[in-house]
């Protein structure tokens, strides 16, 4: 029996996601969006339900990328070197996370597709100017935390 407490549980669990956003660039890519997601929610009238799916969306997103790095991290873990049953099992947890992506994208469409409102969305950002400022730089930081993370975090490799 396993002597971890409760509390410890969640602090491994915390790790896993920390170590996750500092190693995998679509783990960062999936919070980025997730992000832009929420923030643009916000314009919409969105049922409780509707906000339940998409909170649960959201949610199988990022948790299948968490177990997509554990498969590619116990198959190279167990692997002896490339093998096609490590190939298979790394290339279908992949294939799962890109099935869930592109649901997840359809359900983004039927939730937030409403021309009028992407129009207001586009003028609110006109008037005021300062957040439409904000959101190109919050751009700019996102691609940044997407595809230059190396750039600001560097893991100590003991070299």
């Amino acid at each position: 029996m396993k002597n971890k407490s409760f509390w410890r549980a969640f602090f491994y669990a915390f790790e896993g996601i920390a170590q996750t956003i500092k190693q995998e660039r679509n783990f960062r890519f999936h919070l980025a969006a997730t992000a832009y997601v929420l923030y643009f929610a916000r314009f919409y009238s969105l049922s409780k339900s509707a906000w339940g799916v998409l909170l649960c969306i959201i949610g199988c997103v990022l948790s299948a990328e968490l177990l997509n790095t554990a498969i590619e991290q116990v198959v190279d873990l167990i692997a002896k070197g490339r093998t096609p049953e490590g190939k298979l099992a790394k290339d279908a947890a992949a294939g799962a996370v890109l099935v869930l992506a592109l649901v997840s994208v359809l359900i983004g469409i039927s939730l937030f597709w409403d021309p009028s409102v992407i129009g207001n969305v586009i003028a609110y950002h006109i008037q005021h100017p300062f957040l439409g400022v904000l959101l190109l730089l919050s751009a700019i930081a996102a691609y940044c935390f997407v595809f230059k993370w190396d750039l600001f975090y560097k893991e100590d490799k003991g070299d």
